[in-house]
């Protein structure tokens, strides 16, 4: 589940991250880091807080950076602009902040497959790509924010300047990310298997018939 659900992952980013957003952050956050970068070598050969060792300083000074840089990232929108089209009363309403689906649903993101069926085929359809659209921006906006407090943590650890359990929280965190993409695999194994169900047939009624006005009585004769 986790590979399918980074290939969708892969395959649904352009449908939520800008690319010309998420250049610019990019480049904005890597000057940030450059910046900083300059300024934790400075201050370590001052005063030595990355710790002792040549080592372990260009380590801590290196995860600094990286942290640095994550966070400069996700402090920076990089989502599509949403149209008019997309708009109530003036407020936006993205297809891509939705992280629920339906009671109906449900049941076939579980761990275990199971059939689809007919009656469910058009709710998984409509659903799950909503669903997949939420976890990609999730995945987009969460991922850097969680590394560069991860990469912030170990920065501290390695410098010696805090306990292990001190920075474990953005580790906790940082677990959740896979299952993020093991949900995105499980739905996309839902949608596909809607898409091989038939469509529930449709019941037939038998046409309704008016009662002939008038006595109902036989005369002879008829």
């Amino acid at each position: 589940m986790f590979r399918l659900g980074w290939q969708v992952l892969r395959g649904r980013l352009g449908e939520v991250v800008d690319p010309a957003r998420a250049r610019r952050a990019v480049w904005i956050a890597g000057a940030v880091a450059a910046v900083t970068l300059v300024v934790f070598v400075a201050t370590e050969l001052a005063s030595g807080w990355a710790g002792p060792g040549a080592l372990r300083s260009v380590a801590a000074i290196a995860f600094s950076t990286l942290g640095v840089w994550a966070v400069t990232y996700s402090c920076f929108p990089t989502a599509r602009v949403v149209g008019p089209e997309l708009r109530i009363n003036g407020r936006q309403v993205r297809p891509d902040w939705q992280l629920s689906v339906r009671w109906s649903v449900q049941p076939y993101l579980e761990r275990r497959p199971r059939p689809v069926a007919p009656e469910d085929r058009e709710d998984v359809l409509n659903d799950v790509p909503l669903l997949q659209r939420g976890l990609v921006r999730r995945l987009s906006r969460l991922g850097p924010l969680l590394v560069g407090a991860a990469s912030g943590g170990l920065a501290a650890l390695v410098s010696g300047q805090v306990e292990v359990f001190v920075v474990l929280w953005p580790f906790v965190y940082l677990f959740t990310l896979p299952d993020m993409v093991v949900r995105l695999g499980r739905a996309e194994r839902a949608r596909l298997a809607a898409l091989e169900t038939e469509p529930p047939v449709p019941k037939h009624r038998p046409p309704w018939r008016r009662h002939p006005r008038g006595s109902k009585l036989g005369l002879p004769g008829d």
